[in-house]
């Protein structure tokens, strides 16, 4: 994401601002739920996948749009960095609160209210840190932004300036709570990322794949890569970090291997991208289920789902930079 790289792909850059980056993820419905594992048809592997390999001394920050995403992402990799006493911090960039049929389902609230929203993020940030603990990821270690939920699109799209904030529908706010002068906008968002980013020096950046369907997830990789190239421009952070991404939600995804169905596949239909793959011990693997267990909020209505992710190994994704010049060309 150098300047240089940005002005030979400058016209590109142009046409994919103009077109609003719609190619990147197709907008899935606001709100819906995951389609089951395979519903898309059965996927093809990928021709080539790599062992994951960090740098050394690695510091890792991992980006999640939602509590039980870091979990179902790179959970068993989380379990054995923490083991290794690799220097973390997991941010999540909403509390996700605005899932209206956990509410219903589960909490049998019929028509929630601003309060049972906001309550119902309160619920998701307590799960998140019991699951990370499972993960040996202290408090201290997690950030919660406190962002809208379903609204990460609008902010990239429509409210990127500070003067034209954006107020969730579910919780009729506009700012996240306790979080003095910042508003629902893309600046703001954009601003707290590059923040952490530069307190810290990761040399490892995890955040979600850009082709991800959920609107939240791709777009939350959007701000994270605006971020890395403003500190790239600036110099804050040299040398640039490893950016891997991971995937969650795809019509194909996770594709399993059978006939023990407990090894994740990569996809060769997703393009730009190259994967490593992370074998998980069974100690790993045991801290991961456990963690997503503490998520009992999400378990009751996509427990199936969320449960196909506890496979014996972990897939990441290395973007083409050219994708992420893109992204970053549009603000």
């Amino acid at each position: 994401m150098r300047g240089r790289t940005l002005a030979a792909v400058a016209l590109l850059a142009a046409v994919s601002a103009a077109a609003g980056l719609r190619w990147l993820a197709p907008p899935p419905r606001v709100g819906a739920s995951p389609e089951p594992p395979g519903s898309g048809g059965p996927a093809r592997p990928a021709s080539s996948v790599v062992s994951l390999a960090l740098p050394e001394h690695p510091r890792v920050v991992v980006f999640a749009p939602h509590p039980d995403d870091e979990t179902v992402g790179v959970g068993g990799l989380l379990f054995r960095l923490a083991q290794a006493r690799v220097p973390l911090r997991v941010v999540f960039v909403t509390n996700g609160d605005g899932y209206r049929r956990a509410l219903e389902q589960d909490f049998a609230v019929e028509r929630p209210t601003d309060a049972d929203y906001v309550a119902f993020g309160e619920l998701r940030q307590r799960e998140a840190l019991a699951a990370l603990a499972h993960l040996g990821v202290a408090p201290q270690d997690v950030r919660f932004l406190g962002f809208p939920d379903g609204g990460l699109a609008e902010l990239w799209r429509a409210h990127w300036l500070r003067t034209h904030p954006y107020t969730s529908p579910y919780t009729n706010e506009s700012s996240p709570p306790d979080a003095e002068g910042v508003g629902y906008d893309g600046q703001d968002l954009t601003s707290i990322v590059s923040g952490i980013l530069g307190d810290f020096g990761p040399t490892v950046v995890f955040m979600p794949h850009p082709y991800d369907t959920h609107l939240d997830h791709a777009h939350t990789s959007y701000f994270v890569t605006e971020a890395l190239s403003e500190l790239d421009a600036s110099g804050a952070l040299a040398p640039a970090p490893t950016v891997l991404t991971y995937l969650v939600h795809h019509p194909r995804w996770p594709a399993l291997r059978g006939p023990g169905f407990d090894r994740e596949l990569p996809l060769a239909e997703l393009p730009d991208t190259r994967w490593s793959e992370s074998d998980l011990t069974p100690a790993e693997l045991a801290a991961k289920r456990a963690a997503l267990e503490e998520y009992r909020s999400q378990l009751g209505v996509m427990n199936g789902f969320l449960h196909h992710f506890l496979c014996r190994n972990e897939l990441f994704a290395t973007i083409d930079p050219e994708v992420l010049v893109r992204i970053a060309a549009v603000h």
